[in-house]
């Protein structure tokens, strides 16, 4: 089955609204995925960032989505 890897991201700046940015990215096994998910994770003070794996559905591509928060 295959995976995809879930990034999203979390900008801040003091007095303003935060942004958040979610990058789906796929991977072709659970292990391949929570791996690069390690690689992924990082924190800023005005920037952070979650990963995490799902199972992938079969119409799911690969996508990058900004959300006001």
């Amino acid at each position: 089955m295959k995976f995809m890897l879930i990034i999203i991201i979390t900008v801040g700046v003091v007095g303003k609204e935060s942004k958040t940015i979610e990058m789906r990215v796929p991977q072709q096994s659970q292990h391949e995925c929570e791996a690069a998910a390690k690689k992924f994770t990082f924190a800023l003070p005005v920037i952070s960032m979650k990963t995490r794996c799902e199972p992938r559905k079969d119409d799911e591509r690969p996508n990058i989505l900004g959300v006001d928060l």
